[in-house]
């Protein structure tokens, strides 16, 4: 019966307790509405320190930041600053760059890309670590570590074979350690001369902008593919990656007889003449022979290969030219010093180390420090050691930077810095619609063209009568 009246009782303790604990809640809840950014700081400070940043910035999702800019910003300098503490200098740099003003947020951004760099140093990647750099030379400290790394870039320069490249740099930073006598000592043992500021002087003085870009756009060319596509005036001819040669079109000069070649490393297709460079720096060919264009079973120590229409042309190692055919082309095999060729329909333009140009024919004169060109019968385009793109005459095109340059017939062409190649017919004043793709070479011809992309498969398009355009099967890889 005790049991019974005790079980009927009114449960006063318990809802008091009830109430007191929903009371404090109610407190604390308030407590922490009223204080979400604050807590939502605390936690993502906490998510970051242990490396969880995708959490970490979940937390603030919830920070109105137009009314509380102060507790979103502070959370977003906890989370960066945990990435710098934690060696994320890539992130970190990218989220103090976010924050701006915000406290020392500026300084800390350069300081994470001076730690990436320092990064990029030890283990060789010296272009990407420059070009980090440079773009913060006025932050303390980082121009002596621009110029650590333009030295160790240099020496390795000189180091494999690169010396004029690599003693320019040491020239542009030669108060620094022994930059000066290294690169006297490079000129000395390579042209024999002992004044190198004769030398390196005539060449363009290299700006810490100036050579991030150079760099910048190196890398990038690293990954082109000129020299494995080329167009004659009815035949294509595709450089396989294991050194076997291959190709489709007319061939009633034999100009298509390729495929006993091996070893191969650059092609090249004249109007009815095809040329390989092999591995080994001779050179063979085939194909019409009328003014001795073939004649090349006698070349040795050649690192470049181009033709003419009725011409073979290559570059040296020691810097000179050698040429065969229709014309002699007599002016280029004069010129010393050259460091990359391209070729037109009958005349040929040389580049040396300091970026002037060299030609047989007032038609390619174009303006600027060239790494590279291309041209047609009356015209060339060029590019410049920043990427941008010059031109021998007037044109619609609206290009302004690019990897490579292309020009043949009465078409221009360039690889853009996003490998997406782009061709103009100026004729027509139209450009061609390509597929899409990353573009690794293009050979322009006077009626048809050829594509490279970088999974080996060839878009060719233009007249077909003799099946020059028959490549949607190759692969090139």
């Amino acid at each position: 019966m005790e049991k019974e009246k005790n079980s009927g009782t009114f449960p006063v303790g318990k809802i008091k307790a009830s109430l007191i604990a929903a009371a404090i809640l109610f407190v604390v809840g308030g407590v922490i509405m009223k204080h979400q950014a604050f807590f939502s700081v605390r936690l993502a400070s906490v998510a970051a320190y242990f490396g969880s940043y995708d959490t970490a910035t979940g937390f603030l999702g919830g920070i109105d930041i137009n009314h509380e800019p102060q507790y979103y910003n502070e959370g977003l300098y906890c989370i960066a600053k945990n990435m710098y503490q934690r060696g994320d200098y890539t992130l970190a740099a990218e989220k103090f760059t976010e924050l701006a003003d915000y406290s020392d947020s500026s300084d800390m951004a350069c300081r994470a890309r001076q730690k990436l760099a320092e990064e990029m140093i030890s283990s060789g990647d010296y272009k990407q670590a420059s070009a980090i750099l440079s773009e913060i030379m006025y932050f303390e400290g980082s121009r002596e570590l621009y110029c650590e790394c333009q030295y160790k870039y240099a020496v390795k320069q000189i180091a494999e074979g690169e010396w004029f490249l690599g003693a320019q740099i040491l020239w542009s930073i030669k108060e620094y350690k022994d930059a000066r006598q290294i690169a006297e000592k490079a000129v000395y043992d390579n042209t024999g001369s002992d004044n190198a500021e004769e030398t390196l002087g005539s060449g363009k003085p290299i700006s810490p902008e100036l050579l991030s870009e150079y760099l910048k756009l190196s890398e990038l060319r690293e990954q082109l593919q000129d020299g494995s596509i080329a167009v004659g005036f009815y035949h294509t001819v595709g450089l396989k990656r294991n050194g076997r040669v291959i190709a489709c079109g007319r061939n009633e000069s034999g100009q298509c007889d390729t495929s006993s070649w091996k070893n191969v490393v650059q092609v090249a297709a004249g109007g009815y003449h095809t040329v390989g460079l092999l591995s080994d720096g001779t050179v063979v060919a085939c194909g019409d022979n009328q003014y001795g264009q073939c004649n090349v079973s006698d070349w040795k120590d050649v690192v470049q290969i181009k033709t003419t229409d009725y011409n073979t042309i290559a570059l040296l190692k020691d810097g000179t030219v050698v040429t065969c055919g229709f014309n002699k082309l007599s002016q280029a095999s004069g010129w010393t010093g050259i460091d990359r060729i391209f070729t037109g329909s009958y005349a040929v333009c040389g580049i040396n180390k300091s970026w002037e140009l060299f030609y047989t024919h007032p038609s390619c004169q174009m303006e600027g420090d060239l790494i590279d060109g291309d041209m047609s019968i009356s015209y060339a385009i060029g590019l410049t050691v920043s990427g941008d793109l010059v031109y021998s005459s007037e044109t619609p095109c609206k290009w302004q930077k690019a990897a490579s340059v292309y020009a043949g017939g009465e078409t221009v062409g360039i690889i853009d810095q996003h490998f997406k190649p782009s061709i103009y017919q100026r004729r027509e004043a139209k450009y061609f619609d390509l597929p899409e793709g990353k573009a690794v070479s293009i050979s322009l011809g006077g009626t048809h063209f050829a594509v490279l992309y970088d999974d080996g498969s060839v878009y060719c398009t233009g007249l077909n009568d003799d099946g020059q355009c028959d490549t949607s099967g190759w692969k090139l890889n």
